[in-house]
């Protein structure tokens, strides 16, 4: 299977500085002398995904300067949602890969072990989409979009924490935002998402519903803990990050 990366880097990290513009982008912020995206990239190639598509906006040229020709490059000009982020990466791909991996910068604590177990699972089952999840004490603490299952226990829908009913946030099992895609399948459905949200953007997680309501199979497979979905929103976060990135050195 032909399988490439789509890694989200394009936001401001604007919670890392105290709700004033960073002067770096989010990804480029250090845990350990290394930027968040160096871990991010690593452990997909770890994981066995030479091909990595970086989806850059926000003072890109600090991460092409550090990344150089080592990855792709796809631009969002404007940031309207990680649905669009995500779309961007289109025209690199397109017609050249089997599926695509889609997950964030942010976030460099996934296991290697954990995303060839998902790979090994998306090649098993052959579905639509196949997705990490996270089962969390506290999901409202978290805040991350709730899973729904139907009645034969597949992924029917994941909805944001902010459009959530008081019953769906009860719900534990949580969206850490690490997909494998049917990559033709995902280029020909972006230009179904809408802004129709609490926050106007285009979700990458609505591709969820849209596959659902088209008879998709769509699985799910568990992270090993809680710690592996740790993103970095803030600097106590970053702290903590590289508290777990040491510990396992």
């Amino acid at each position: 299977m032909n399988l490439a990366a789509v890694i989200l880097a394009a936001g401001k990290g604007t919670r890392m500085n105290e709700g004033s513009a960073s002067p770096i982008p989010k990804v480029m912020f250090e845990a350990n002398g290394k930027p968040l995206l160096y871990y991010a990239i690593k452990n997909v190639q770890d994981a066995g995904i030479e091909r990595v598509v970086a989806v850059v906006g926000y003072k890109q040229e600090l991460v092409r300067n550090y990344f150089t020709n080592s990855i792709e490059y796809a631009v969002q000009e404007e940031q309207l949602g990680t649905g669009h982020a995500a779309m961007m990466a289109r025209e690199n791909l397109r017609g050249l890969v089997d599926a695509v991996v889609v997950c964030y910068g942010d976030m460099p604590l996934f296991k290697p072990e954990t995303i060839k177990n998902l790979i090994q699972e998306y090649q098993n089952e052959q579905p639509t989409i196949a997705m990490l999840s996270v089962d969390f004490a506290d999901p409202n603490f978290w805040a991350f979009g709730r899973i729904l299952r139907d009645e034969d226990g597949y992924v029917s829908e994941i909805v944001e924490q902010k459009d959530c009913t008081e019953e769906q946030k009860q719900i534990s099992e949580s969206n850490p935002g690490f997909y494998i895609f049917d990559a033709e399948w995902l280029w020909q459905n972006f230009d179904k998402l809408s802004t129709n949200n609490a926050q106007k953007e285009y979700y990458l997680t609505d591709l969820i519903k849209i596959a659902k309501d088209q008879g998709k199979k769509i699985i799910a497979v568990k992270v090993s803990s809680e710690e592996e979905v740790l993103g970095v929103n803030n600097p106590e976060q970053l702290k903590e990050a590289e508290n777990i990135l040491s510990s396992r050195s």
